[in-house]
This record gives C-alpha cells, sequence and structure tokens, in this order.
C-alpha cells in the first residue's frame, strides 16, 4: 500500500511558510513542525508494506533529500518517492493535487492520499484520501484511529485480491 504524505495540516498544522523559500517557521503557537510523527510511526509500524510517497510543498522548496531528513529514521526509511521535484525541475509553479491525482491514477497497488481538508481533490478521488482538520491534522487520535482503519482496510482487501487470483495455466510442451 501507498500513502501519499502531506507533511503540512497532517504531521503539523497547516501554517507553515518558508522563509527565503529555504526556511520552514510553523505560525502556530504552542505546536511544533512534525509534533504528530509518533502518530503516523505508530501506524505504519503495523503494516509491513506500507511505503510513504512525499506529497507535500517540502519537495518542492527544499528538495526530495532535505525533505526526508526532516522524518525520523522510521518514517524516512518507508519513503519511496515524492510526487513534486525540486523548484529548479519546473518553469511554472506545479499543482501539487493534480500531479497526486494522476499519479493515484497509474498506480496498480491500494492507495491512501492523506492530506489536510483544505486541500481540493477532485470528486473522483475522494473515496481514496483521508483529508484532516488543517489545524490539528494527526494530533487528533480520532484521525489516528481512522487512518489505522483505513489503511487495515486497504490491506485486508488487496490480501483477499491476491489470493483469489486464479492460477496460471500451464502450457503444454
Amino acid at each position: 500500500m501507498l500513502i501519499f504524505l502531506n507533511f503540512d495540516g497532517v504531521l503539523h498544522p497547516n501554517a507553515v511558510r518558508f522563509e527565503k523559500k529555504i526556511n520552514p517557521a510553523l505560525d502556530a503557537p504552542r505546536h511544533r513542525l512534525f509534533e504528530s510523527n509518533d502518530a503516523l510511526a505508530e501506524v505504519v509500524a503495523n503494516f509491513t508494506d506500507l511505503r510513504l510517497v512525499l506529497n507535500t510543498w517540502w519537495t518542492y522548496f527544499l528538495g526530495f533529500d532535505e525533505s526526508l531528513r526532516r522524518l525520523p529514521k522510521t518514517l524516512a526509511s518507508r519513503v519511496s518517492g515524492s510526487t513534486l521535484q525540486h523548484a529548479s525541475f519546473y518553469q511554472n509553479l506545479p499543482h501539487r493535487i493534480a500531479i497526486a491525482t494522476e499519479a493515484v491514477r497509474n498506480v496498480a497497488e491500494p492507495v491512501l492520499i492523506l492530506d489536510h481538508a483544505d486541500a481540493r481533490y477532485p470528486a473522483h478521488i475522494l473515496h481514496v484520501t483521508l483529508l484532516l482538520e488543517p489545524q490539528i491534522g494527526l494530533a487528533d487520535s480520532r484521525a489516528v484511529q481512522a487512518l489505522h482503519r483505513l489503511v487495515s482496510r486497504a490491506t485486508e482487501r488487496s490480501q483477499v485480491r491476491r489470493e483469489r487470483k486464479p492460477p496460471r495455466k500451464q502450457t503444454e510442451q
């Protein structure tokens, strides 16, 4: 399973600005960047085949490697890619949600988009999204429970599909 992960509004409040386009600053009193890393790591730990795809502006401003360094090893080791590349790869500002929507469409395995409720995904993709309260994210235990439930269901369905595949016909020689 793949989880398309936005940092903002999920791992900390959706109140980040990039000073000089390289220094992330959180404009949310009594909160800190990546305050909900442990909550996500706890869910991820229960699913050995689960991988993360960074779907965040952090990769655009800081690059993939620097964004990855901001995560604890328990999460960083699960990251398999990113929807956005560094800003230097683009002539115009990319549309993060359109890129994620296209990526989800082209994936054969179960996916979940984990983002904040201010993100505007098209209706046809909402069935694979978990949109969180932008100023709380995974700091809400109900959101963590919902994430665990959705990942459990998706992995169970995936397991059933694999078990039901008919055996391959052997060719006669």
